[in-house]
């Protein structure tokens, strides 16, 4: 760079230098409903089709108000699609498993399907949050009274006060037949949430 250029350089902004960088489809609203494609597509996710409602809540007891919620899930076979899936006869090709939303409330409500069982897993989707004050913590739903629950290895490690947590329950049928379930995540203090490390499903 040479001296004239240098004299005629902007000061870098805070915008400039902070980060993360979110790609263009972080607001994707079609992530927030993984039972279809794009509007256009006819084709959609095989499996029946379920929503997920609930509250994040903090240590007070309080909506987390601004919180970035990711999901991961299998199909409706138990598969995941990864590279190590590429071309397994029971990948679904309406069915990416990973959605996103954002919740400017606390309150939250996600379009899927009900996940098949995993190879010596129990149905369960694996939700990733992100808040103020929180980099990054994780946790898998279950789905209550399933009764592959009792011989899923994660649940078997945790106390029953634990394992109870983790349980979305159901909650009736929407109008379009959509099993609801109801899971409350509390992110602190009493009754919270079990955490982990990090999962791989």
């Amino acid at each position: 760079m040479s001296e004239e250029q240098r004299a005629n350089a902007l000061l870098p902004t805070n915008e400039d230098t902070c980060g993360p960088y979110f790609p263009i489809y972080f607001g994707d609203d079609s992530l927030e409903d993984l039972t279809r494609i794009h509007s256009g597509v006819v084709a959609g996710a095989s499996g029946q089709h379920i929503i997920l409602r609930g509250r994040v809540l903090d240590r007070h007891g309080n909506l987390a108000h601004g919180v970035v919620m990711e999901f991961w899930q299998a199909n409706a076979m138990g598969i995941y699609r990864t590279p190590g899936t590429e071309g397994h006869p029971d990948i679904d090709p309406w069915f990416s498993g990973y959605g996103r939303l954002r919740s400017h409330s606390g309150e939250y409500s996600f379009c899927t399907i009900m996940p098949g069982p995993a190879p010596g897993r129990a149905p369960n989707i694996t939700v990733t949050l992100f808040s103020d004050g929180i980099n990054r913590i994780v946790t898998q739903l279950f789905f209550a009274d399933h009764p592959a629950n009792d011989g899923d290895p994660l649940l078997l490690g945790l106390d029953p006060e634990d394992r109870d947590r983790l349980m979305a329950r159901r909650d009736g049928t929407a109008a379009a037949g959509a099993e609801i379930y109801r899971f409350d995540i509390v992110m602190a203090g009493d009754n919270e949430t079990p955490f982990f490390d990090d999962l791989e499903s």
